[in-house]
């Protein structure tokens, strides 16, 4: 059923109209939450030869689009937007589920995907999709429309106009093909559909950066998005006229607290009657003068990601002891009443002293702060584009056993504990580093198979299916992200020597990662 109490919804007359249907494979109240998923449905839906609508994924329920309620084959182009790997096994669980073939041969309707999963590794879904959009929308978004209006939308004819979109790739070559990403940022992206079944509620979603020079070595938005870039203050006011009156507004951002401009606008936000929230905030930008701007937040969310600074230097979090209790401390009398802290565990160098380290920081940063705890536990899952890529996946039986161990800890000292699957992080870790050879895995996932069957499809155990350190990884030889490969490996080396690096310059004339050369050329 579609949701009834939507606001912003967009739905037009078909007649004339070119029918694209934008599909997330996750649930509606995840999609909703997603700010490129709504800015590509917002673009397409800008165009009077469009007609754009929306499909999510939900257990047990036909798949019909939410503003007319039309299957998946009545449209003459599929588009996925996919931000999470994990999610590749449920897009051949829709298109069966619309009535279209998994091979791309044997369909008649053309079927794309975008999204930062794509970015990061196409080639699991080569044998199923008919072409991959790598780039942001204000690249890619014009040319896109050009080439769906421009002709008859056959596929082999869609495809050969779409080769000529920057970003495009097409599973059949040339290869590789470059990210395509916007220079500067002269308008950040708003979304004005809400709905209160979506994950962060009644929310409007604006993002005041994009990407983050932290530097952390497991983070792939942060290497893919490289280099950060954010909108002037100009650009950032002038949004202000577009927010509903009251609502709420999401800021999304990976740094942006660390800028006087963001300040000074949330500031602004909360002056004109707006309720913000943060998907997360860094720990060393909190200080005291910005506890008015966390005034209606209920629940602070924090990433310390380790419990021990040695562990710390590893992912170059540049986040000491001293810096998490000195915030502990600093939240004590703000109006918050709960903390939720990130850690991640099955890092490469962990120890069981590290493990330890976890419990005795959260019982010391719930001392301090006087707040009630809610402690998020994630396998660690090594990401293409990062220097973590070369760093295994820790056994599921080893993962298992750390977290029965954390949990029994943490729970012991009064705090709240959430684990995130296990062997969803399995498949996570399995996909974002597979190539075509994961088809057969795929499939048997999308029938509904078991985990432990679907991997007897496996030409080797998945350990064996990575490659070596020199070799090149599946997704570089097909996407060029605009980071050099042996920048990637030093910090690798060096997160292996426990050596901290610089954060990110993010100055275009830099050339220590490549990707401001990539983008703006040599100066």
């Amino acid at each position: 059923m579609a949701p009834t109490r939507e606001s912003g919804t967009i739905k037009k007359r078909w007649r004339g109209r070119l029918p694209v249907a934008l599909v997330f494979p996750n649930t509606y109240r995840v999609g909703m939450a997603n700010l490129g998923f709504l800015s590509i449905y917002e673009f397409l839906n800008r165009e009077e030869e469009i007609v754009c609508e929306r499909f999510f994924w939900s257990e047990g329920l036909p798949l019909r689009s939410v503003e007319s309620g039309r299957p998946l084959r009545d449209f003459r182009v599929v588009l996925f937007s996919i931000p999470f790997e994990g999610d590749y096994p449920r897009v051949l669980r829709i298109l069966t589920a619309g009535d279209l073939p998994l091979e791309p041969s044997h369909r008649k309707i053309p079927v794309l995907a975008g999204g930062v999963a794509i970015w990061l590794n196409p080639r699991p879904l080569f044998p199923f999709l008919d072409g991959f959009l790598l780039g942001e929308l204000e690249v890619l978004g014009k040319p896109l429309v050009e080439a769906l209006l421009s002709g008859d939308t056959e596929r082999e004819k869609l495809l050969a106009r779409l080769s000529r979109v920057p970003g495009f790739l097409n599973p059949e070559g040339p290869f590789p093909v470059s990210i395509a990403k916007v220079p500067e940022l002269t308008r950040p992206l708003l979304s004005h559909l809400r709905s209160p079944e979506a994950e962060f509620g009644e929310t409007q979603l604006l993002e005041i950066t994009r990407g983050c020079g932290e530097s952390c070595r497991f983070c792939a938005a942060g290497f893919i998005y490289r280099p950060p870039r954010r909108p002037s203050r100009k650009a950032l006011f002038e949004v202000l006229e577009e927010l509903s009156p009251g609502v709420k507004v999401g800021l999304i951002g990976l740094e942006f607290l660390k800028t006087e401009a963001i300040v000074e606008f949330t500031s602004e936000l909360l002056s004109r009657g707006h309720r913000i929230s943060f998907s997360s905030v860094r720990l060393d930008a909190l200080s005291p003068e910005l506890k008015p701007i966390f005034r209606e937040v209920r629940t602070l969310t924090l990433a310390p990601e380790a419990g021990s600074e040695s562990l710390r230097r590893i992912l170059n979090k540049h986040l000491s002891d001293e810096t998490l209790l000195r915030t502990a401390a600093l939240l004590r009398d703000w109006p918050n009443r709960r903390l939720k802290l990130y850690f991640m565990f099955g890092l490469p160098g962990e120890t069981e002293e590290d493990l330890a380290a976890i419990v005795r920081m959260v019982s010391r940063i719930k001392e301090l702060s006087r707040k009630e705890i809610t402690v998020s536990l994630s396998p660690f899952v090594p990401k293409p584009w990062t220097p973590f890529q070369w760093a295994p996946f820790e056994t599921p039986s080893t993962l298992k056993k750390k977290a029965r161990h954390l949990r029994r800890a943490l729970s012991a000292r009064g705090v709240r504990v959430s684990i995130e699957s296990i062997r969803e992080a399995q498949i996570q870790a399995l996909v974002s580093r597979g190539s075509e050879v994961l088809a057969p895995f795929l499939r048997e996932m999308a029938r509904g198979e078991s985990l432990s069957r679907a991997l007897r499809t496996l030409p080797s155990s998945p350990e064996n299916l990575f490659r070596g350190p020199r070799e090149p990884f599946p997704w570089e030889e097909v996407v060029h992200a605009g980071i050099d490969r042996e920048f990637l490996r030093r910090e690798w080396e060096r997160a292996l020597a426990g050596e901290e690096s610089p954060r990110c310059p993010a100055r275009k004339n830099c050339r220590a990662c490549g990707a401001c050369l990539a983008l703006y050329g040599a100066s």
